[in-house]
């Protein structure tokens, strides 16, 4: 019967790995660990939520976006007009807010119809000139 022989290999100590064992964290590592966790659960949440901020926004009408509403009284009676603003010139856009501004200024609240173009001055200056 053979004795026992046991091979060893010159390159043995290369084929192991070695663990070490991690070192015990003090109290307040330990604190500082989960508050750098928490605020890394965080972060992920927040970029997570910007990454998918185009996909999640509800889907709109663009037409709604360049359509106004002017509202207004002609000769005491009610009239809405509504107005496709895309196809305005930048021009007559900034005419149309100035006067839509100053109207809105000048009626200091008291206007029904706020977006109004026709202010109740206008109305009074356009009701004397048809008496005369």
């Amino acid at each position: 019967m053979p004795p026992y022989v046991q091979k060893i290999l010159p390159d043995s100590n290369g084929n192991r790995r070695v663990r070490r064992k991690p070192p015990k964290l003090c109290s307040d590592c330990k604190e500082t660990n989960e508050c750098v966790k928490i605020i890394s659960n965080k972060v992920n949440k927040i970029e997570e939520i910007v990454h998918n901020f185009y996909t999640n926004l509800p889907k709109k009408n663009n037409q709604q976006f360049s359509t106004f509403n002017a509202k207004f009284a002609l000769n005491n009676v009610p009239c809405e007009v509504e107005y496709d603003l895309s196809k305005f010139s930048l021009e007559y856009l900034h005419k149309l807010v100035i006067s839509t501004t100053q109207n809105y200024n000048n009626g200091s609240g008291s206007n029904k119809h706020p977006s109004s173009i026709y202010s109740k001055s206008s109305a009074h200056s356009a009701s004397s000139t048809s008496n005369d």
